[in-house]
């Protein structure tokens, strides 16, 4: 099994209100599309993604007041929500990260299909308190 490893930048995902409005905006001042959208209904959110030279730029809009986004933007307004690393061998990364006392969302990576076409994704968030004030989302994928 490989050594845990950040592989590279995988996401930058901006809360918004409205992420028909957010790609309008893009779009009119960059030419991108967004055309990749998929629902995330564990999370209470939809996502409409533009990959640009390997990393998603990515829009989260909450589908639920009660949603960890609509919270996001109740209490700091819509912006940089968080950055996604890809890893190799997640699990023994959350290992390593408990042992030295990191706070991750949840306790276990959570897995889903892949919304952007074959496999898994695994992922987990460290919390801002153990990251610089910065969530980061961990994610591995598997074909």
């Amino acid at each position: 099994m490989k050594e845990p490893a950040i592989e590279n930048i995988e996401e930058v995902v901006i809360a918004v209100k409205d992420v028909t409005k957010a790609v309008a905006v893009f779009q009119d001042l960059f030419g991108m599309k967004f055309e990749t959208e998929w629902d995330m209904p564990n999370e209470n959110m939809i996502v409409k993604s533009e990959r640009i030279s390997g990393t998603q730029l990515q829009f989260v809009q909450s589908t639920s007041a009660e949603g960890v986004i609509a919270k996001f933007i109740e209490n700091r307004g819509e912006g940089l929500n968080h950055i996604a690393f890809k890893v190799t061998n997640l699990k023994e990364m959350v290992s390593r990260l408990k042992g030295k006392g990191v706070k991750l969302i949840p306790e276990e990576p959570i897995e889903m299909k892949n919304p952007l076409g074959e496999g898994t994704w695994a992922y987990i968030f460290i919390h801002p308190k153990s990251a610089c004030g910065t969530l980061i989302e961990l994610i591995e994928t598997s074909e």
